[in-house]
């Protein structure tokens, strides 16, 4: 899947409108991007989602997720949910899924890939079947995977128009509520929805400066920013002024009064 646009922070919105409905091919679009993302072996199955939706997901499912994100004032106006997983149990197919690569020839004989070396090499190393090592990296891989899917879907949104943010909340709550069983663990939320605020969000949020976190031949040795770089993302939209905008408490005042929220609410958010 190839996006239309590249975008930088500019829709981590966190103001929906909630009385206005995502349309079903739009949030496929969304789930269609992280299926099709790359997987270690192909074990693509270990990212799987529930997709609840308000007015249509059960009262007691919907809102029961929402408090479980401690009832945040983004998940009450969010019109959608999208409960991203990690599945561990997708790692007993490993070998499936090796297999599949090697049939289709994206893992070729010129590379060495042969169904001997699965057997007898990569599944017997822990490194890379995580069944065999420790459970503590396993999941920690597992979360990478999930988390590649989870930014194609957050790209999707913003490709198809909506705003999206990703939240966090009690895990051990979201599981019963949506009859997850134990080898599923919920991961991040993705929050959907058309904007209520600018689609600018305010401007870029703060970020730390290119060379203190990328760097050239070995650690510690900054690697150099190209200012033209700069300059071309900068007029493709990528990369935004820098937050605050001059409008944004104004805009903040507004959507409080429209979601009538309190000034309290508000700073905790």
């Amino acid at each position: 899947m190839e996006f239309k646009q590249v975008v930088g922070d500019r829709r981590a919105i966190r103001f929906f409108k909630p009385y206005q409905p995502v349309e079903k091919e739009k949030i496929q679009v969304i789930l269609e991007a992280a299926r099709l993302q790359c997987a270690q072996a192909n074990i693509h199955q270990l990212r799987k989602a529930v997709v609840l939706t308000r007015g249509e997901t059960p009262d007691d499912v919907f809102d029961g997720i929402v408090n479980a994100l401690h009832n945040q004032t983004m998940a009450q106006l969010a019109p959608v949910i999208i409960v991203w997983s990690i599945d561990m149990s997708a790692w007993e197919n490993m070998r499936e899924g090796l297999m599949e690569l090697i049939e289709v020839g994206a893992l070729n004989s010129v590379q060495g890939w042969t169904e001997q070396k699965v057997d007898e090499g990569v599944l017997k190393t822990p490194e890379f079947n995580v069944l065999m090592g420790d459970r503590h990296f396993g999941e920690w891989l597992s979360a990478i995977e999930v988390g590649l899917g989870i930014g194609s879907a957050v790209l999707a949104a913003v490709d198809e128009g909506l705003g999206s943010v990703l939240a966090s909340g009690d895990r051990d709550a979201m599981r019963p509520i949506l009859g997850m069983p134990d080898h599923v663990t919920p991961a991040q939320l993705q929050l959907v929805g058309y904007p209520a605020e600018d689609t600018k969000a305010g401007g870029q949020r703060p970020r730390a400066p290119f060379e203190s976190l990328f760097f050239e031949h070995r650690w510690g040795n900054p690697l150099a920013r190209d200012e033209d770089v700069v300059e071309r993302l900068t007029r493709e939209g990528m990369i935004q002024t820098p937050a605050p905008m001059p409008w944004r408490k104004a805009e903040i005042a507004s959507l409080a009064k429209t979601f009538d929220m309190s000034d309290k609410t508000m700073v905790k958010e």
